[in-house]
């Protein structure tokens, strides 16, 4: 069985406060990651590793053996990783369904409007399913009519349960192109920004370790 993102398994980073903020981070991160104070605040940063590990890219001369071609990729690795991060938010932002949005999984959205459906809704969603998903809406409509006979009320709670369930999924699965752009652009973002944090860990694993 094949991965594919769903919006849902996406919204657990893409309503985050982090993500929110990351957007900010292609427009305005340029004024904010390439000026003094974060320059000063990644050298002070490197000079501790440098202090702490007798890091063989500082040289003899400590941070001063750090050229400037170094310390501008790690900033600039800093840039693209909250801009993909930041892309990634975006793209949720803007095309994910405001179903999928405001719930957590499909039972809590079915539980909410199954007390507020009505047949206008469910005329309209029911002429965009007919077209995308018509086999799964031809079996709903059969096991109504099958019900309906015996017990209508009951047959008409189980279809509007099971048509708005249908509902969900199909907004779950839209737009598949954007919904892998943001997996991979988040992807991209979260692996760039824990690589160097990963091989911290490791080193001070390997020197208690040694000790």
């Amino acid at each position: 069985m094949s991965f594919t993102p769903t919006w849902e398994l996406l919204r657990s980073f893409g309503t985050s406060k982090f993500a929110k903020l990351s957007i900010f981070v292609p427009v305005f991160g340029y004024f904010i990651i390439f000026n003094d104070a974060f320059v000063s605040l990644i050298s002070s940063s490197m000079e501790w590793a440098c202090i702490a590990f007798h890091g063989a890219a500082c040289g003899e001369g400590g941070l001063a053996g750090l050229d400037d071609d170094f310390m501008l990729r790690k900033v600039v690795n800093i840039y693209i990783a909250l801009s993909a991060i930041g892309l990634s938010t975006m793209i949720f932002q803007g095309l994910c369904p405001h179903e999928i949005k405001k719930f957590w999984h499909v039972e809590n959205y079915v539980a909410e409007n199954t007390k507020v459906f009505h047949h206008e809704f469910n005329r309209r969603i029911r002429t965009i399913l007919d077209k995308t998903m018509p086999e799964d809406t031809s079996r709903i409509q059969e096991t109504f009519n099958q019900y309906k006979q015996h017990d209508r009320p009951k047959a008409s709670e189980m279809y509007d349960r099971d048509i708005l369930s249908l509902w969900f999924t199909f907004q779950n699965i839209r737009f598949e192109a954007a919904r892998w752009a943001c997996f991979v652009l988040f992807g991209v973002g979260v692996l760039l920004l824990s690589c160097p944090t990963i091989a911290v860990f490791l080193k001070v694993c390997a020197i208690v370790l040694a000790g």
